[in-house]
């Protein structure tokens, strides 16, 4: 059994909302108050707690979409497909409709004159009808790690719960492996109790007594061990932790990153081993929380690992035996290194619909925006943990390569301080551009990434702007028009821009003969004992169009040797960085030459929201 999808109805911001999950893990991203959390307190609400201990409690003031009028009912329905010839016909009472999946679904009465114990109620199937089987709900449980915890009181309490928990679990039903450990702790407090100290602490403790009470009631004191039940040994024990080749010591001493993940890991053991529930949702909230990125990803792993390995029989266990706990993992995120480690497959992205006080809560899972597995290997190669970002983004600018997105930033700053708007305008349009997220996709083919990003029902970003050199062969106004057409909606809703440039974007800066000495400047620091090689491009120039001007000098820089032409030897990533200093030095300066490629000046606009609306 998995969680299929869960419908949200006036819960919250979310009006109406569905949300997709895949069968071992989900990962829900998105920018803050998108409604992640409405996604997790819901199936909260929605399941029981494997602890038995509800921690999460419906309140109308505050679950009410805010544009309802209390009296309407809140719903959160579960759907549950992939059910077990075992569980249909544990089911079978429930399973209503043809489809064959298990659908419970969760009302909630926000009428405030409806009785406390009367604002919950179930229905089964797609007919809402009254569910005839109610204890079987509770096999469908979930275990929820809020953000920010205290895994190291957690772990290092009195009461030692999880330590007792793991035990009981490791222990399940054999009475027998309980039995012999209660008796070994018992023998073991017994022959405590007969040590000489313990012996004379008694006869002691017996003289002055003694002297308290009168002959004819005299009592007498012993030291002896107490029965131990599982929970008292477990509250005499101490996990501790240390680093290997390190002494053991308290939990709190190895720092809180790894107390967390002890706290998982025993949380997770629980879980797999655990037979009570056919399904517990493991919801995690912002598992980063004092993770450093290599620990994150390592998590993120193992969560994938053992919720993909749960639910399914031991090896050798005869046909039809009882499997251990199938889990299934949903986790929030603001981390672009967690999302870069799973497939976009397993990603859900929870986006505003639009910025308006009346926006909704929308969710896109990624896998059903109908990429094709080529495109789709090469995005989850292509998201590390930079380039992920663009997950969260609600503004991207695509470009095409490293010099790009090092250069733009500088422009930006430049074009919008020296433009001729009010200043206050032009800090905010500056601030609106320095929101975006500017990723590089190491070459022309943007065709995946505005798929990720524009495709499906529901918009996720507000603007996409992609920068393309046009090429000698006019292949970048092919791109843009074939992008224009293949996203009609976002096109014409002002959402994507595409901007074609001329040849490459060291060649239209040197198009502009007033930029000419920046790049020199940049070129010496890059080969101080080549003046000649520039000499030779300026030559071959002289006195020539804007347009000839870019093509030689993009002449320049493709060649591999002196010997075909003029030849400048640049690398590109080394000699963009050399130019965005120079660029950010002449920003504020008067006298500057330095002039903005018209190109250029489209995108910075049209990133800061400057661009004119389309819509308009």
């Amino acid at each position: 059994m998995q969680l299929s999808s869960v419908r949200l109805q006036r819960f919250r911001a979310c009006r109406d909302t569905t949300v997709e999950f895949a069968s071992d893990i989900t990962v829900l991203v998105g920018e803050n108050a998108s409604g992640k959390s409405a996604v997790i307190d819901a199936l909260r609400l929605a399941t029981f707690p494997a602890s038995g201990r509800q921690t999460a409690w419906f309140a109308a003031d505050r679950d009410l979409d805010r544009r309802e009028s209390p009296g309407v009912q809140v719903e959160v329905t579960a759907r549950y497909g992939e059910l077990t010839e075992v569980e249909k016909a544990v089911y079978l009472a429930e399973l209503l409709d043809a489809h064959g999946d298990l659908i419970y679904t969760t009302s909630f009465a926000t009428n405030p004159e409806v009785p406390r114990r009367s604002v919950t109620s179930w229905s089964v199937s797609g007919s809402r009808a009254e569910d005839p089987e109610p204890a079987l709900r509770r096999r469908i449980s979930h275990v929820y790690l809020p953000p920010l915890r205290d895994a190291v009181r957690d772990l290092d309490g009195g009461d030692q719960t999880q330590l007792h928990d793991v035990l009981r679990i490791l222990i399940n039903s054999d009475h027998d492996v309980e039995s012999d450990f209660l008796d070994a702790a018992n023998n073991a407090l017994e022959g405590v109790a007969k040590h000489p100290l313990a012996v004379n602490t008694s006869k002691a403790i017996q003289g002055f007594f003694t002297q308290t009470t009168p002959p004819n009631r005299e009592h007498l004191i012993g030291l002896n061990q107490q029965d131990l039940d599982l929970r008292r040994i477990a509250r005499l024990l101490r996990i501790q932790l240390a680093e290997q080749g390190i002494d053991l010591g308290d939990v709190a001493s190895t720092g809180l990153g790894y107390a967390n993940l002890l706290y998982i890991s025993m949380i997770v053991l629980q879980l797999v081993k655990a037979k009570d529930s056919d399904l517990t949702l493991l919801l995690v909230e912002e598992p980063e929380a004092h993770l450093h990125p290599q620990l994150q990803l390592v998590l993120l792993d193992f969560l994938r690992t053992q919720a993909a390995s749960s639910g399914t029989p031991a090896a050798g266990a005869p046909e039809g035996a009882q499997t251990s706990g199938k889990v299934q993992v949903i986790v929030t995120t603001h981390s672009p290194v967690l999302a870069s480690t799973v497939s976009i497959e397993k990603i859900v992205v929870i986006a505003r619909d639009e910025d308006t006080k009346d926006w909704s809560t929308r969710a896109t899972a990624l896998s059903k925006l109908g990429l094709a597995p080529a495109a789709r290997r090469k995005i989850d190669r292509y998201l590390n943990s930079t380039r992920a970002a663009l997950l969260f983004a609600r503004d991207v600018i695509l470009v095409e390569g490293v010099a790009e997105m090092l250069v733009l930033p500088a422009l930006a700053t430049f074009h919008l301080n020296g433009s001729d708007i009010p200043e206050d305008e032009a800090k905010k349009r500056l601030r609106q551009f320095r929101s975006a997220t500017i990723i590089s996709v190491e070459g022309v083919d943007f065709e995946p990434y505005l798929q990720l990003l524009l495709a499906g029902e529901h918009p996720r970003v507000d603007r996409v702007v992609v920068v393309t050199d046009r090429d000698h062969t006019g292949a970048g106004d092919v791109r843009k028009t074939t992008y224009e057409t293949n996203f009609p909606r976002a096109y014409a809703d002002g959402r994507l821009h595409v901007t074609v440039g001329g040849t490459t974007l060291e060649a239209e800066l040197f198009r502009e003969t007033g930029n000419e000495q920046l790049l020199q400047n940049a070129f010496k620091v890059l080969h101080p004992k080549s003046d000649h090689h520039w000499k030779n491009v300026l030559d071959a120039v002289d006195g020539k169009s804007p347009d000839e001007r870019a093509e030689g000098f993009a002449a320049a820089i493709r060649r591999t040797s002196a010997d075909d032409g003029p030849y400048l030897d640049i690398s590109k990533g080394d000699f963009a960085h050399l130019v965005a200093d120079a660029i950010e030095e002449s920003t504020g300066k008067e006298g500057s030459t330095l002039t903005v490629p018209a190109y250029l000046r489209e995108v910075v606009d049209a990133a800061a929201h400057a661009a004119p609306d389309r819509t308009a």
